[in-house]
């Protein structure tokens, strides 16, 4: 069975990985024609926990009509999701999609599209990417799905991944655990991102793990609603789990491009602020985050 990917950061890499090794025939569609043609000549390459390596035959193109007719899971961060949508309807590619990403914002641009059939998921695993065909797994979590429009069936094939290392977890609601997500998102990346520390120091440090509890408590009363479905062992695991990791927001921070500051933590507390509720932690670590993303253009929005 022939399934695209489109992104090849951590997480595309590592999904790709294991369903190349579940016997899928796995094509990534990329930016650069550079990774692309790494990709196709030596394969992808996931490094396990125990420092093992294996290695799995990939196709890799840039041209997005070279593409099979297949199902679709993007992997791309939340900038490039527009530009995504825009090219798959010119091209009028209108496949079957699950949609991986850090953030709630892509959720109103896929409810706009006129894609059929709609799957969106999270994922909890630690990743980190090593170079354009290579993904470290650090941390073993779930990858858990729920359909938002469309044919459920079409997605069958997500079983054949799954695996002890790769869990597949099937749940009702597709905008909670979009939800949830972005919730343990708006936790974990602002303070590491702004900290410039691992996930794992969150819970080692005392003052940290104090910052990380108000922040949560302060969340929790916002969407009181998401107690049951996200209580705070849930995401301290999620941070033992990744605790070698570095947060998407801090990978980018360091690597010197903008932080997906907008899509997680901005559209966190707008939500809240819709509710007449204020998040005065994670507003402070909103102004924090854009100054340090901030170039000399653009102001605060309120």
């Amino acid at each position: 069975m022939d399934v695209v990917v489109a992104g090849a950061g951590s997480i595309g890499l590592l999904i790709g990985s294991y369903f190349a090794e579940a016997g899928m025939d796995v094509t990534f569609y990329v930016r650069r024609e550079e990774q692309a043609q790494l990709i196709r000549t030596e394969g992808i390459q996931r490094i396990e926990q125990d420092g093992t390596k294996k290695v799995f035959c990939a196709q890799a193109t840039t041209d997005i009509h070279r593409l099979p007719a297949a199902p679709w899971i993007v992997a791309v961060k939340f900038s490039g999701v527009e530009e995504l949508l825009m090219t798959m309807q010119q091209a009028k590619v209108n496949p079957p999609v699950l949609f991986v990403q850090n953030g709630i914002g892509h959720l109103e641009l896929v409810e706009r599209s006129a894609l059929r059939h709609v799957v969106f998921a999270t994922v909890e695993h630690g990743a980190g990417r090593c170079d354009d065909r290579t993904v470290s797994h650090n941390g073993v979590g779930n990858l858990t799905r729920a359909v938002f429009r469309g044919d459920e069936r079409l997605f069958e094939f997500l079983r054949r991944a799954a695996a002890r290392d790769f869990p597949v977890v099937y749940h009702p609601d597709a905008e909670q655990i979009l939800m949830r997500k972005v919730l343990i998102n708006c936790m974990i990346n602002p303070l590491t991102a702004i900290l410039q520390v691992k996930n794992g120091e969150l819970l080692k440090n005392p003052y940290c793990l104090r910052m990380f509890k108000r922040l949560y408590e302060e969340l929790i009363d916002a969407f009181p609603e998401m107690a049951q479905v996200l209580p705070y062992e849930a995401v301290t695991k999620v941070c033992m789990k990744t605790a070698d990791n570095q947060s998407s927001m801090l990978v980018d921070h360091l690597a010197g491009r903008p932080m997906e500051v907008n899509t997680i933590v901005s559209a966190v507390r707008v939500m809240a602020e819709k509710r007449n509720k204020k998040l005065p932690i994670l507003t402070s670590l909103e102004m924090i985050l854009y100054a340090m993303d901030w170039k000399g253009e653009g102001e605060w929005q309120d």
